[in-house]
């Protein structure tokens, strides 16, 4: 058997920031580019909005974000999976033949990080350097193919939220005023009156007030800030959501329907900045050093960032790869990307992302995890255990965008043996057997024997049928992944792993006269095949590993060699040493 171990209002003038020419970052092309055509989609609204995607193909590749991490703390296994998340996401567009650029890091402002480092008395650029590095390390760990890894310390960064800044105060936007609410040191955000429950607390006697939306405590503070006219947004947004709502703008749609519930309640005005006087770790106001920009503005121009907003002409930036087309975010932070960063777009009159994905949390027994309460899974010793693509299967094919999961070291243990070593590993082992010889199968295929000794009808016929399976695996997968559900791909791979596993339990090639072999050889190779080349968006480690032992060439395993008869160049070597087998052809 193969296993692979792993182990009040005053209208701001605007300072304007330098014109920079600057290139767009190269794009990056798909791990294999397809050679002779792309997928079709079988129905017909698939297949124009694979015309469309051709199109569009030609103008930008496909963008791909995880949120940017917190460097207050390390990361955890809720970083993790928004990581893998969006890299599953990037390397599906990749495998169909789209240029692709995936985006994570770190984000490094905020009064939570300046009280992180003071605490152990530590320069905070410092203290941010190296968390931000356990992130990096993380990301290169798990095989995330992002392109960029970006920190809000970054000089372009820097420059993008000023350009941002400016805009939104050239269109009217932002005024400075006196502020007073219910502030989240914890959330860094001011939260209505409609956001909050109340709580009384025996212990101490005092009745405390907490956020509906995250459960942390909120306290009362006064303060003059800078704010966004977020209250002008509520029509826009709402208009926003109506005409998204079938290309799932926010996906799931329960997500969806929170946010719109929310912005129909109303919008207050937001807090963009706070006084330098007490917050001095960020990015200042422009023309205004006695104010710092608040995380918000700051953190959620990454994205425009990495686009090259801050660098190039607005008829450069027009032919970028913005907008982003999947955004994958925590439901903690729905709020910040699904209210107030399309509110910023809207007002900067700038396109807005194609789609939110939300996934829900990582329990660890029945609560969240949390950096501040230490209950968390460390990513690394995880791995370190069961490999990464075992964490990676466990984390995709657990669908948490509904609901939260609880997860758990030795159900990814069990998951690896069951599902990746007894059925896959198994599969290419037992297919690579030295007592057969793919490349003689094949061979004898192409000249068109030997003709199969008899055989009964039912085993033809399932034959047939996971045949034909096999080669619709990718429509199938795809119409999961159109609506962003690696579960669903996954679950769609292991049927058609099931029934090849069935299919050599039945056909038991190891007692089969040697004169009948070749056939079923052929068959439990090309299943292996197909399985692995549709397999490596999701594990890409294991299905490399699965083509090479078969020997498949590296420019021949994009999506049009995932059918029958594909590709028939494998298998040299696969099977070595071997005894071959003899194979006597019938007249």
């Amino acid at each position: 058997m193969l296993v692979w171990s792993h182990c009040s209002r005053r209208i701001i003038r605007p300072v304007r920031t330098s014109d920079v020419a600057a290139a767009l970052l190269l794009r990056r092309k798909p791990l294999q580019a397809c050679e002779s055509r792309r997928y079709k989609s079988n129905t017909a609204n698939d297949a124009k909005a694979d015309k469309n995607v051709t199109a569009e193909k030609e103008e930008k590749p496909f963008y791909v974000t995880t949120p940017i991490f917190y460097v207050n703390a390390a990361p955890h296994m809720g970083h993790l999976y928004s990581m893998v998340l969006a890299d599953t996401f990037r390397r599906w567009q990749q495998f169909m033949g789209r240029d692709t650029f995936l985006l994570t890091g770190t984000d490094e402002h905020g009064m939570k990080v300046q009280q992180a480092a003071n605490k152990i008395e530590k320069p905070v650029k410092q203290f941010c350097d190296e968390t931000s590095q356990l992130f990096k390390n993380i990301a290169a760990e798990a095989h995330i193919s992002n392109d960029r890894f970006i920190r809000t310390t970054d000089e372009d960064h820097r420059e993008a939220v000023h350009k941002l800044w400016n805009t939104l105060v050239e269109k009217g936007y932002i005024y400075k005023g006196k502020h007073e609410g219910w502030y989240s040191v914890s959330d860094e955000t001011f939260y209505p009156e409609s956001q909050l429950n109340r709580e009384f607390d025996q212990s101490s006697g005092v009745t405390k007030v907490y956020s509906n939306e995250t459960g942390k405590e909120v306290e009362w503070a006064s303060e003059e800030n800078y704010f966004f006219a977020l209250s002008r947004m509520r029509e826009p947004l709402l208009e926003l959501y109506n005409s998204r709502l079938e290309d799932k703008f926010v996906y799931p749609y329960s997500q969806f329907k929170t946010i719109i519930d929310s912005v129909e309640n109303g919008l207050s005005d937001l807090s963009i900045s706070r006084p330098s006087s007490r917050f001095t770790w960020g990015i200042p106001v422009p023309g205004d050093e006695s104010q710092t920009i608040y995380v918000w503005v700051d953190a959620l121009t990454n994205y425009l960032t990495s686009a090259g907003y801050g660098k190039l002409t607005a008829s450069e930036f027009e032919k970028s790869m913005w907008p982003v087309d999947i955004h994958v975010v925590g439901k903690d932070i729905t709020r910040f990307h699904c209210i107030y960063w399309p509110a910023f777009l809207l007002a900067a009159e700038l396109p807005l992302p194609k789609h939110i994905v939300v996934h829900s949390h990582w329990l660890m027994n029945g609560a969240k995890m949390s950096k501040s309460s230490g209950n968390i899974v460390d990513p690394h010793a995880v791995m370190a255990i069961a490999g990464v693509d075992s964490v990676r299967y466990y984390l995709l094919r657990h669908n948490i965008l509904e609901g939260d999961g609880d997860f758990d070291t030795e159900r990814v243990l069990e998951r690896r043996q069951s599902d990746l070593v007894f059925k896959y590993s198994n599969l290419v082992s037992r297919t690579c057997s030295k007592s057969f010889s793919i490349e003689l199968a094949l061979s004898h295929h192409l000249k068109g024997y030997p003709i199969p000794g008899t055989r009964p009808d039912k085993f033809l016929a399932f034959q047939s049928e996971m045949i034909t399976e096999a080669n619709s695996l990718v429509d199938k997968v795809a119409k999961h992944m159109n609506n962003f559900n690696p579960t669903g791909s996954l679950s769609e791979i292991w049927d058609v792993l099931k029934k090849a596993n069935q299919y050599v339990d039945y056909a038991t090639p190891w007692n089969t006269e040697s004169s009948n072999i070749s056939p079923t050889i052929f068959v439990m190779a090309e299943m292996c095949r197909i399985i692995s080349i549709v397999l490596q968006p999701f594990l890409p480690s294991y299905a490399m590993k699965a083509l090479d032992k078969l020997s498949v060439s590296p420019e021949r395993r994009s999506i049009e060699y995932a059918k029958f008869e594909a590709d028939m160049t494998y298998g040299k070597g696969a099977n070595l040493p071997n005894r071959g087998h003899v194979v006597v052809r019938r007249g």
